[in-house]
């Protein structure tokens, strides 16, 4: 009997975290919207019609994970998740991809330690839209604060 009571415990644990990787990404913070949520009340992010996305490193290259989003509503810029396959979405105007480590500085950090985190590689920017769909956006300032050589198109 004793056996059966220990398997249904760990039958109950596979069942509620199916796999440690995901288990381990919960504990890292990344997926905690409370704390992403706190730096962009925080840091008063613009108000914008596309979204920001962040991605871990490991994930980009996987093509396949969670995307954090950085979007606004009419209340305000707001943390949210949703499943990447390979492509941010149409909405994602700037894509931000970094390791672990770079993610937990900047989310205690806030938006001013981009432009050094970028300078040093630990966090790769990917502009999704032209100059001109970035200043209809709301996002063109905080481009131009990444400290970044965009062409306008």
């Amino acid at each position: 009997m004793q056996y059966v009571a220990v398997f249904d415990l760990i039958m109950l644990y596979i069942e509620a975290f199916p796999d440690s990787a995901s288990w381990a990404s919960m504990e890292d913070g990344f997926f905690n919207c409370e704390g992403w949520q706190a730096l962009l009340d925080r840091e008063g992010m613009p108000a914008s019609s596309a979204s920001i996305g962040l991605l871990r490193r490991k994930d980009f290259a996987a093509r396949r994970s969670t995307l954090l989003l950085w979007r606004s509503d009419a209340e305000g810029c707001r943390a949210d998740l949703r499943a990447y396959n390979g492509a941010a979405g149409s909405d994602v105007a700037v894509l931000l991809v970094a390791d672990d480590e770079a993610l937990a500085t900047l989310r205690e950090g806030g938006r001013a330690v981009l432009p050094g985190m970028i300078r040093r590689g630990r966090l790769s920017p990917y502009i999704l839209k032209t100059m001109g769909e970035l200043e209809s956006a709301g996002l063109a300032e905080f481009v131009e604060d990444l400290e970044l050589a965009v062409p306008r198109h």
